[in-house]
């Protein structure tokens, strides 16, 4: 049986493509096991958010940011701004 959680790299073939799905579920899986994920934010606000990021029509996330975020140890300070954000917003309404 060998480990499957060690990182991996990630690679990315056109950084200029718009990211899938699945990218923004490997962002959502790694960050909310990660030791330093806010106790907050959990899976399904990091997952929403990217989705979010994802499907906008404007300037979507890209391949080549989400490999860029997977290379942090931590969520990028703006992400979880944005995120607490919108949870407060939520609880008012």
């Amino acid at each position: 049986m060998t480990n499957t959680t060690q990182q991996t790299t990630f690679e990315v073939k056109t950084p200029e493509a718009k990211a899938s799905y699945g990218m923004v579920r490997k962002i959502a899986q790694q960050f909310s096991k990660a030791t330093n994920c806010p106790k907050d934010i959990k899976w399904g606000t990091i997952h929403g958010h990217f989705v979010s990021r994802l499907n906008d029509k404007a300037k979507p996330l890209t391949q080549g940011q989400v490999a860029k975020i997977l290379s942090m140890k931590a969520l990028p300070s703006a992400d979880l701004k944005a995120m607490r954000s919108y949870k407060k917003l939520v609880s008012i309404a």
